[in-house]
């Protein structure tokens, strides 16, 4: 069986809702474990969970979903997409603002787990997710390999970083997070 017969068998046989109750169990339990841990341990478990459920949603919607080109596809220049909606192709402005949405929940939820003084380890961790699923895309011929991908989801996970550290810091106050 080639890779194209187990991503078909995939798409037809895991439906969307599997992943949406599956999210939604995981967060119902996230009660659960912040309650029976304490808040602190039990916010970094329930983080590392939601993690690795919402990893496991963007390759299935990013990689596994897409359609196969039969092609292996990529563009390597770096912010070329300022230069296409320069020049008139607007609906790369909702592509580059999802892409850096997307990975909004990573940098927090990489944050949260990590819980390191040092502000890089969950970028780098989720620049490593973005290059994970842009390969995949490219070796399994399903979308476009771009670097500007890769660095609108690192400004994502920036973003989300920034929305821990100061979370953090109002929280420390009421002993939320510490």
């Amino acid at each position: 069986m080639s890779i194209d017969d187990y991503i078909t068998w995939y798409v037809l046989y895991i439906p969307h809702g599997v992943y949406w109750w599956g999210l939604a169990v995981l967060a119902v339990s996230a009660v659960g474990l912040t309650a029976w841990l304490g808040v602190s341990r039990g916010l970094r478990w329930t983080a590392l969970v939601l993690l690795v459920e919402y990893a496991a949603l963007l390759l299935h919607f990013t990689v596994f979903m897409r359609p196969a080109t039969g092609r292996h596809e990529w563009i390597l220049t770096p912010l070329w997409s300022y230069g296409a909606i320069a020049g008139g192709t607007r609906v790369l402005i909702e592509e580059n603002v999802t892409n850096v949405a997307v990975f909004l929940p990573v940098g927090f939820l990489l944050a949260v787990v990590m819980r390191s003084r040092r502000w890089w380890w969950p970028l780098t961790a989720g620049v490593a997710l973005s290059l994970a699923v842009e390969l995949l895309q490219l070796l399994l011929m399903r979308g476009f390999c771009e670097t500007d991908d890769v660095i609108h989801n690192a400004l994502g996970c920036i973003v989300g970083i920034i929305i821990f550290v100061n979370l953090h810091k109002l929280f420390s106050a009421v002993r939320l997070f510490s």
